[in-house]
């Protein structure tokens, strides 16, 4: 099994208030996919990194058609995260995502940052994953190479829709965005709902054309969590440019994941 994914992603800003219309709508063309039964909706906490240049932040700003982004990501239910992370290295490449990625006990999170060897802990963990030592090295490099560190972290709740298990389509529905800047304990909460397809063969279906078609006023944004909180956090005299919306306020094992 690999975890390596490539595939086309496009956001939509259905707006606060019609949430319940959204996922109304969408349900209508696809069904709910639950990763744990009973559970249709998702906690998500991804720790985003960067360095002391913010490269990674402008290379988002200035629109690099080639650029990486570092994070690990914790999945969980009822306010509760499991203690298996997602350590990813995720490539914008033009108009396709790649994502690299590996799962890795929380305990051993720093350790890895750091440069010490874990790799026998992260094998145990992934002993289906074919490339486990390639996407080790990958990223334990990069977070070396280019001087990453972590520096906030955003949750949120998500639902997600998918016609099967195995379907190249795949689409998520978040809400309630909660930001937290590691370096100065700051929190910024935004509530933007955000519509993601997901699509990983070569021909967008039809049926996922008449979903964006009859949700009416979305439209496709330029929005990115990673750079919402940076923004917020660190670039604060900069306009906002993550989406079309203002709509923001600031103030002081789980046995499958999403992909």
């Amino acid at each position: 099994m690999s975890t390596t994914f490539k595939r086309s992603e496009k956001k939509y800003l259905p707006g606060s208030n019609r949430y319940h219309l959204t996922l109304q709508k969408v349900k209508r063309f696809v069904p709910v996919y639950m990763f744990r039964k009973d559970h249709p909706v998702t906690n998500v906490r991804t720790t985003y990194f960067d360095n002391d240049s913010f490269d990674t932040y402008y290379d988002w700003l200035n629109r690099e058609p080639i650029r990486y982004k570092v994070r690990y990501r914790q999945y969980g239910y009822d306010g509760k995260f499991s203690d298996e992370v997602w350590m990813e290295l995720k490539v914008r490449n033009y108009a396709i995502s790649q994502k690299k990625r590996f799962r890795i006990k929380r305990e051993h999170i720093e350790e890895f940052i750091s440069g010490q060897d874990v790799l026998r802990e992260v094998i145990s963990e992934n002993k289906k994953n074919r490339d486990i030592i390639d996407t080790y090295a990958s990223i334990q490099g990069y977070i070396a190479s280019n001087r990453l560190k972590p520096i906030f972290t955003v949750e949120y709740k998500r639902i997600s829709f998918q016609p099967s298990e195995d379907s190249d389509v795949r689409i998520t529905l978040d809400k309630n965005i909660t930001m937290r800047n590691l370096l100065t304990g700051k929190v910024a909460k935004d509530n933007r709902v955000v519509l993601e397809t997901k699509v990983s063969g070569p021909h967008t279906p039809f049926w996922l054309n008449d979903i964006i078609d009859e949700l009416g006023t979305t439209r496709n944004v330029r929005f990115s969590k990673f750079a919402l909180g940076m923004q917020r956090f660190f670039f604060q005299e900069q306009p906002c440019s993550v989406g079309e919306s203002q709509e923001v306020s600031l103030s002081g094992e789980v046995s499958s994941a999403p992909a």
